[in-house]
């Protein structure tokens, strides 16, 4: 498996569609990005900025953490 498919995986696992609720406004759909780092996401207003947030992470992860996001 190459590294491009193997973060292309992860991508679709890992970055979706959602709605964040700020608590004053009403519901925004963003797209989620999952930090293993932190055990928290990121949110974006577009996929590409959400594929790009998770790409830049890609290589500061450790092993265990990687593996923590296949499951």
């Amino acid at each position: 498996m190459t590294k491009q498919y193997q973060i292309q995986e992860y991508i679709n696992k890992n970055v979706v569609k959602t709605f964040y609720v700020d608590g004053v406004k009403q519901d925004k759909a963003v797209w989620a990005t999952f930090d293993p780092r932190e055990g928290d996401d990121f949110y974006s207003d577009t996929y590409q900025e959400a594929v790009s947030i998770f790409v830049r992470n890609w290589d500061n992860l450790t092993q265990q953490e990687i593996n923590n996001l296949a499951s």
